[in-house]
């Protein structure tokens, strides 16, 4: 895949509900660095303008993550300021939906338990698959992960340097959940 690029998606319970049936264009891709490997994430454009991420991130090709993000306001809503921000505490937490939004429909479990505590990963602005990483290169940050019971639904919570926080809910999927994938048209 590339920019520029098509995926289309099965009607399939395992997605959420706005991804169901929809096609969208890979706009960009990037890189996810941690100890343990580089994963690619693709940032996809859906038709009323709409964005995700897939990522891979099981060294697995069969495994996807879809994401998107989530914007503080809806943090507060969906988990409350008081719980959500117990994941910055010392040890594990558990972290519970308090507030379920339509918007959200598909992308949030009821119950998460944490998976990683300010663990380090750089992010890339780039595609890395087929380009050597400098070891002075990417924006570092500190990454609080969660899944659900099921192993189905998780949150990812990105804190980086200058203080700026990402929070993107995920959902796991089988790579089976794609349709179809079509080249972009060339440009020269």
């Amino acid at each position: 895949m590339r920019s520029g690029d098509l995926i289309s998606f099965k009607h399939r319970l395992a997605l959420p509900t706005d991804v169901q049936g929809k096609t969208f264009e890979v706009e960009s891709i990037a890189a996810y660095e941690y100890e343990d490997g580089v994963y690619p994430q693709l940032t996809l454009a859906g038709e009323t303008g709409d964005r995700l991420f897939l990522l891979f991130r099981d060294k697995d090709p069969r495994k996807l993550t879809l994401a998107r993000m989530v914007p503080k306001r809806d943090v507060v809503r969906l988990f409350g300021e008081n719980e959500f921000s117990t994941l910055w505490d010392e040890g594990f937490a558990d972290l519970d939906r308090v507030e379920k939004m339509p918007e959200y429909g598909g992308w949030t479990a009821l119950r998460y338990s944490q998976t990683r505590n300010s663990a380090e990963g750089y992010f890339h602005d780039k595609d890395c698959r087929t380009v050597q990483i400098g070891d002075d290169e990417g924006e570092e940050f500190r990454a609080h992960e969660c899944e659900d019971p099921s192993g189905r639904f998780g949150l990812c919570v990105e804190v980086y340097g200058d203080g700026t926080t990402e929070v993107t809910a995920e959902v796991f999927v089988d790579a089976d959940v794609i349709d179809a994938m079509w080249p972009g048209e060339e440009t020269s």
